[in-house]
Order: C-alpha cells, then sequence, then structure tokens
C-alpha cells in the first residue's frame, strides 16, 4: 500500500460573539502538573472563552451552537471567538479572552506545533481545556474524538463495499497545512481499516479541502484533472467529502466511491441511507460535535463552580467512535438534528 501524507493555507479573519444566558456552538492534551483552579463562583457569575479554529465547516459551527444553547440553558457568559483557521489570530484572540477576565478557556487548537509554547504560557494564568484538537502536555484535559478508531471503522466498512483482494486509486482531501494531528489521524484509521479490509490503495493524488465542503469542490476537480483513473474518493470529513460527491455528479463520475473518516453529518447520512448498500456514498465514522460539546461544558462547570478540581481530570477523555454505512446508519440519522 502506498500512502502519502500532504497539504494548503488558510486565510486570516477574525468574528468575535459574546453570549450571556440572555442571548442566544483529535490530537492529545491536558495533562500539565501546574494547572491552576478556577475560583469557585456561582454559574452565573461564570465566563467561559470558546476558542473556535474556524466556523466555515458544519461540525465546528454545530460545536459553537451547541456551546451557546448551553450558556443559555445554564445561565453562564460565554465568550466566542472564530479564528478562521490562522494560529496566530488564535492565539491573540485567547490572549483578549484572558485580559477580559474569563474563568476557564475551551480551545480547538488551529496549529498544535505553532501554538505550543504561547498556550502553555495562557494555561499558567487561567485554566485551559480542548476540544477535538489539543496540544499535549498543555492545558488540565481534552475532549476529543480517537480519530485513528472511528477511521479504521469507517474504512472497514467502505472495504466490505469495495471488496476484499480488490485495488483502488484514492484522492483524498485533508485538512491543509495546521492540519497536524486530526487529519493525518482519521486518514491513517480509514487506511488501516482498508486495509484490515483486504483492499490495496494506492493514493494517487491529495489536496486540501481545509474541511470545507465549498473549498473541496476544486480541489476535487484538479485532481481528477490530474488523474483521470481515480476510483475513490476520501474527505477527512463528511463536508469535503460532500463537496466531492457533488463534482463526481455533475461529471457523470457515479462509479467513482465516496467515503469519509469522520463525521456523520445528516448530509452525508441521509446520502448512505438514500443509496442503501449500492450508493456512491459509503461510509463515515462517527464524530458527534454535540457529545464532545457537552462534555466539555459539563467538566467546564464543575471546574468553574468549585465542584472539582482541575487535578481530577484525564488528560484525555474520547467521545463514542463508531463506523456507519448502509446497515446501520438508521440508528444515527436525524433528519432534525443540528448536524
Amino acid at each position: 500500500m502506498r500512502r502519502t501524507w500532504p497539504l494548503v493555507v488558510t486565510a486570516t479573519a477574525v468574528v468575535m460573539a459574546g453570549v450571556t444566558a440572555c442571548d442566544t456552538s483529535g490530537g492529545g492534551g491536558g495533562g500539565t502538573a501546574a494547572a491552576p483552579s478556577a475560583e469557585a463562583k456561582e454559574l452565573s457569575e461564570v465566563t467561559i472563552g470558546f476558542a473556535q479554529r474556524q466556523l466555515d465547516a458544519p461540525y465546528y459551527s454545530a460545536m459553537v451552537n451547541q456551546a451557546q444553547e448551553i450558556a443559555k440553558e445554564k445561565g453562564f457568559k460565554l465568550l466566542v471567538q472564530n479564528a478562521n483557521g490562522d494560529p496566530v489570530t488564535q492565539i491573540n484572540q485567547i490572549n483578549t479572552m484572558v485580559s477580559q477576565g474569563v474563568d476557564l478557556l475551551v480551545v480547538n487548537a488551529v496549529s498544535p506545533a505553532a501554538q505550543k509554547a504561547q498556550l502553555a504560557q495562557v494555561a499558567n494564568q487561567v485554566p485551559v481545556m480542548f476540544i477535538d484538537t489539543g496540544i499535549e502536555g498543555v492545558g488540565f484535559t481534552a475532549v476529543q474524538s480517537d480519530n485513528v478508531k472511528i477511521g479504521t471503522e469507517s474504512g472497514k466498512l467502505l472495504a466490505q463495499r469495495i471488496g476484499s483482494g480488490k485495488s483502488v486509486n484514492a484522492a483524498i482531501l485533508n485538512g491543509g497545512p495546521t492540519d497536524e494531528i486530526v487529519g493525518p489521524d482519521r486518514q491513517k484509521g480509514i487506511l488501516d481499516g482498508l486495509e484490515e479490509g483486504g483492499v490495496t490503495v494506492n493514493v494517487v493524488a491529495e489536496a486540501s479541502g481545509v474541511y470545507a465542503k465549498d473549498k473541496a469542490v476544486p480541489a476535487t476537480e484538479n485532481m481528477l484533472a490530474a488523474n483521470p483513473d481515480i476510483d475513490l474518493v476520501i474527505g477527512l470529513n463528511d463536508a469535503m467529502a460532500l463537496g466531492a460527491l457533488d463534482v463526481l455528479r455533475q461529471r457523470g463520475l457515479n462509479d467513482v466511491l465516496v467515503a469519509a473518516s469522520a463525521d456523520g453529518q445528516k448530509e452525508a447520512l441521509a446520502e448512505i441511507q438514500t443509496g442503501g448498500c449500492t450508493g456512491q456514498y459509503v461510509s463515515t465514522g462517527l464524530n458527534s460535535p454535540k457529545l464532545a460539546t457537552d462534555q466539555v461544558f459539563d467538566i467546564a462547570e464543575q471546574v468553574t463552580t468549585g465542584a472539582k478540581q482541575t487535578s481530577e481530570y484525564p488528560a484525555i477523555s474520547y467521545t463514542e467512535a463508531a463506523g456507519i454505512g448502509c446497515d446501520n446508519v438508521g440508528d444515527y440519522y436525524d433528519p432534525n438534528s443540528t448536524f
């Protein structure tokens, strides 16, 4: 099996929203020995900052929406900032929230490598926890998906559809140059799952869709133009895979299969359900933004109100992992879901 690991770049822009109770969204992380505890307060007096890496993918916006709903229900103040995929912007936003007196920071890191030193300094001032993408040795805990496992489960379902002993030419849509942990883990997982299922994968093209459907469209077009013999397009999330599916259908390439490593976005699940076991969109992996956000803000509540100390939490907690295909999509598809 030939595998490569690659990547693009993102723009810098800032969006900030302050949400109060009257208003109203994997890599390793956590585990610093000296993580400070928050001053215990009534929840109505608590301010939590949420530094989100980007909002141009439904998964990330669903996290923010869920966080806003929790803040509205629980009565704490929530500050949300969107880094638009830029690590420098995110650090500046985090420093701004610290200066505004947040009691705890929830961070979905843009670039663990580039941000580690700065976020370690922040974590000495205020409790820091991570969601989705953490930084090893920084903050007191991280809640995330087991991206290798999720990808593997999706890959095994995909292998069942392709058939053991078969060989495919695959194109992969990845998350871009700052996607240093989550994307590579998802890519490893789905390729491992295919290999476990007896499928030989020749990765003939890779391009970045930065986890967004609209960015995946030109990336897919470019890969197809250079590699007309592609049999399979893999998106490292559903949004990118859905963008690829649109391109394939527009070109009449209905025999080219599509799958995602992760997410379980309702539009992808609808495609799997509608197509059944002969459909073009074959599989994805469960990576629920609601589960992760609920778990993170439950921890945040416990820490900021003094019910628990930061030292009581493990470095990493994983959300439920599962592969989703034609045989079990009914267990997960909810057309009324926000994601």
